[in-house]
């Protein structure tokens, strides 16, 4: 399951967690094994969860003409987490890099996310992910831009320091570990304990992923689990919701959704019919977001974005009554 031992000493041990998706996963492989980092400075772990050993083969064979050490673990699904805390038992670099199976490495990734770990005060780096530009997005499609230093430290793209990954304990289990899309949180969690540790992190734009643009059931639209775990990443860590609107709200668009449903309230309680004005912010929010749609098409987005907000709110809420922090 391996090629040759690296002959320089490591200086970063990139980890890739898998469930199925082979065809997704060589595409990540293949642009690991184009860095233009020096191959005998960094190796590369799959940690795959997959009911089949489709995985295990397509590393196998790369493995043979691999410049790198390219190995393929295996183990029950946990979710990501626990495969990259595997992923980095089984490394010895002194920073370890993670990126998910359905991403692509630009040529300079690992090259760029190790330089910030000159100083060492630094214990993580958050590299710039933009969805696929061949692919086109659309409102039943799914991906991850991250363009500036955010708060969630999505594990699409991070980078961390040994120590300072060792010290925290590593990630935690998911909730859904079966899922194609897990409920997530793990990331956030483990960047926020890092930090309360007392490193440093940094954003590195030249550190570039290009994640794959999905297709999503409408259903899978309409109602996003994720949310739900919002709330209790809040309550744990004070300092990310200075990340949220107003501290309270996931972004503007809920708390004017929150406001649009406090004025429907008021009119019901017969107060006063006035109070439907209070649905004119969210609606010009709805109106205003990046869309192909133009004239009364743009005006119906309101409309068409009422369900899944509603259902966002619907998520948030049941998080917040589960971890005792309000956030909607």
């Amino acid at each position: 399951m391996t090629a040759a031992a690296p002959a320089g000493p490591l200086r970063v041990s990139v980890v890739v967690p898998a469930y199925g998706r082979p065809g997704l996963l060589r595409k990540t492989l293949l642009s690991l094994l184009a860095q233009d980092l020096e191959p005998d400075t960094f190796d590369i772990t799959v940690v795959d969860s997959s009911p089949d050993e489709a995985n295990l083969h397509l590393v196998q064979a790369l493995a043979r003409e691999a410049p790198v050490m390219l190995r393929c673990l295996r183990k029950p699904p946990e979710g990501p987490g626990p495969s990259r805390n595997l992923g980095a038992r089984h490394s010895q670099a002194p920073v370890v890099a993670f990126i998910d199976s359905d991403c692509e490495a630009a040529p300079g990734w690992l090259r760029a996310g190790i330089r910030p770990f000159a100083d060492e005060a630094v214990g993580l780096v958050q590299g710039r992910t933009v969805p696929d530009p061949a692919v086109p997005m659309t409102s039943l499609s799914r991906s991850l831009r991250i363009e500036h230093e955010n708060g969630l430290y999505e594990t699409a793209n991070m980078f961390y320091r040994r120590s300072a990954f060792d010290r925290s304990g590593g990630f935690e289990r998911d909730a859904t570990p079966t899922a194609l899309q897990p409920t997530g949180g793990e990331d956030t969690d483990l960047a926020w304990r890092v930090k309360r540790q007392g490193w440093s992190s940094v954003f590195e734009r030249e550190a570039l992923v290009m994640h794959a643009v999905l297709p999503i059931t409408r259903a899978q639209w309409l109602v996003d689990r994720r949310f739900l775990i919002f709330p209790r990443l809040a309550a744990r860590h004070p300092q990310l919701r200075g990340q949220f609107f107003a501290r309270h709200f996931y972004d503007d668009a809920q708390a004017w959704l929150v406001l649009g449903l406090t004025g429907s309230l008021l009119v019901l309680a017969g107060i006063s019919p006035l109070a439907l004005a209070a649905w004119a912010p969210y609606a010009a929010r709805r109106m205003s977001d990046p869309s192909t749609a133009r004239g009364p098409r743009r005006l119906l987005r309101p409309l068409l974005y009422l369900p899944r907000d509603l259902s966002t709110f619907v998520c948030l809420a049941l998080g917040s009554l589960r971890w005792r922090y309000l956030l909607l």
